[in-house]
C-alpha cells in the first residue's frame, strides 16, 4: 500500500518534497556522470535547449531526417562508434548523417529517449538510450556539447551497445506534482517503493520508461526508507532520478509511442491527477486508439475514476478493479480529510467491480487491458501482469 500519510515518519523513512528531492539527488551527483544542480532541480533555458538538440538527434536518426540530424551537430563534429567487440571507428557527422538518407521521413525502428543532462557554463554532457528491436540491441550514447555563438551543438559523440529484448516498446508512469496536502502542512508525495519496483520491473523486461506529471518537472517523493537496499539502489540510479526530476507534461507525450500507462500511488496521487484533462486524454488514447494497457497501483487508482471512453462509458465499467480500500483508510485522520473523494466509492460509482485482499498482502486484478493493484506490495504483480500480456501480443 502507499504508506499512510497519517503516520509519523519512522526512523530512516522520509517524505521528500519536489525541491528537496532534487537536492537529495544532487548529493548523489558526485558519483554519477549526468547530474548537476541546474540540470536536476529546475531545468533552465540552457537545459531545455540542450534537450532540444538531443531531440533533433533522436528524431532525425529515428525518422531518416539527415538535415535534422546534422542540425544537432557542430559541422566538424566527430563521432566515435563501436566496431567489433572492443574496437572503435571515427566518422564525421556528414558521413554519419548520410547513413540516414534512405526512405526520408520513415520510422526505421530506432526508439530513443534522453536519460540525462549536465551543464557547466558553456559546456554540457548528455546521455541517451536507443532501442533497436530488429537488432535486439540497446545503445547508450554519450554526448559532449558546447554553446557556440549562442547555440548549443554536439561536438562529439560515442556509444556502447548491449543486448536487449526484441520488442523495444515503452511504458509511461503517471506521477503527481503536489507536495503538500491542500489546506495543511502535511507532506504529500509519490510512493518511492512503487516507483522503484515499477521502474526496475519494466526496465528488466526491456521496456523504456517515461514519467509524466500534470505540470512536468520535478515531483515529490515519499516514504523513502534509507535502510532498505532496494531504496538505496533507487536513490543511486542516476537515470531514474534524473527522469523524476524532469518529468514530461501530458502535451509533451505522444500516445503512439507507449504500450501501457500506469498510475503510481502515494498520497500525492489523490491531488491534481484524476481531474487533469491532459492525463485523461493520454490514458484513453493509449487504451482505445493504441490498444494499450491502463494500470494503477494503490492510491494511483484515483487516476482511473474520471476516465471515460468514446462511447461515454467509464473505462472501469464492468471490470474487476482494485485500489487502496476504504477499510484500510483512517477516515478520522487529518490526511484523509484532505482527500477529494473515496477511491473505492468512485470506482464503484463507475460500475467497476471493486475487490481487495487482506491488509499487507499483494492483491492484483487483471481484467483485459485494465490492471490494478491494491497496495505498494502489489506493484511487482501489476508490472508482471502488464509484461505478460504485452509479451503475448
Amino acid at each position: 500500500m502507499s504508506a499512510s500519510p497519517s503516520l509519523p515518519a519512522a526512523a530512516g523513512v522520509i517524505s521528500v518534497p519536489a525541491r528537496v528531492a532534487a537536492w537529495l539527488a544532487i548529493g548523489i551527483a558526485s558519483v554519477a556522470l549526468l547530474f548537476s544542480p541546474r540540470a536536476y532541480a529546475d531545468p533552465d533555458t540552457d537545459g531545455r535547449e540542450v534537450a532540444a538538440v538531443i531531440q533533433d538527434y533522436l528524431h532525425g536518426s529515428s525518422y531518416n531526417q539527415p538535415d535534422q540530424l546534422r542540425r544537432a551537430f557542430y559541422p566538424d563534429a566527430r563521432l566515435y562508434l563501436s566496431q567489433g567487440v572492443d574496437g572503435m571507428r571515427e566518422v564525421s557527422i556528414a558521413d554519419y548523417a548520410n547513413g540516414f538518407a534512405r526512405n526520408p521521413g520513415q520510422f526505421n525502428g530506432r526508439v530513443g529517449r534522453l536519460l540525462g543532462v549536465q551543464i557547466e557554463g558553456n559546456i554540457a554532457t548528455a546521455k541517451a538510450e536507443i532501442l533497436i528491436a530488429t537488432a535486439q540491441a540497446r545503445f547508450v550514447d554519450l554526448f559532449l556539447l558546447k554553446k557556440l555563438e549562442g547555440r548549443w551543438q554536439i561536438i562529439s559523440k560515442t556509444a556502447t551497445r548491449e543486448s536487449a529484448p526484441a520488442h523495444g516498446r515503452q511504458v509511461v508512469l503517471v506521477v503527481s506534482n503536489v507536495d503538500t496536502m491542500p489546506g495543511t502542512r502535511l507532506s504529500a508525495g509519490n510512493s518511492f517503493s512503487e516507483l522503484i519496483h515499477a521502474y526496475a520491473g519494466f526496465r528488466a523486461a526491456g521496456y523504456g520508461v517515461q514519467f509524466v506529471s500534470p505540470a512536468g518537472g520535478a515531483v515529490p517523493l515519499a516514504y523513502i526508507d534509507t535502510r532498505n537496499p532496494e531504496h538505496k539502489a533507487g536513490i543511486y540510479d542516476a537515470d531514474m532520478m534524473w527522469a523524476l526530476a524532469n518529468t514530461q507534461r501530458p502535451d509533451e507525450v505522444n500516445p503512439g509511442e507507449y504500450a501501457a500507462l500506469m498510475y503510481i500511488g502515494g498520497s500525492a496521487a489523490m491531488y491534481g491527477v484524476a481531474e487533469h484533462p491532459g492525463l485523461q486524454a493520454l490514458a484513453v488514447r493509449i487504451y482505445e486508439q493504441q490498444g494499450g494497457i491502463v494500470a494503477a497501483v494503490c492510491h494511483g487508482s484515483a487516476g482511473l475514476v474520471n476516465l471515460t471512453l468514446s462511447d461515454g462509458s467509464a473505462l472501469v465499467a464492468g471490470k474487476r478493479v482494485t485500489g487502496y480500500p476504504d477499510a484500510f483508510e483512517d477516515m478520522g485522520a487529518p490526511y484523509y480529510k484532505t482527500f477529494p473523494f473515496s477511491i473505492e466509492q468512485r470506482l464503484r460509482q463507475g460500475k467497476g467491480r471493486f475487490a481487495h485482499g487482506a491488509r499487507g498482502t499483494a492483491h492484483v486484478e487483471a481484467d483485459g487491458r485494465l490492471v490494478t493493484g491494491m497496495n505498494w506490495e502489489s506493484t511487482p504483480g501489476v508490472v508482471a501482469a502488464i509484461v505478460k500480456q504485452l509479451d503475448a501480443e
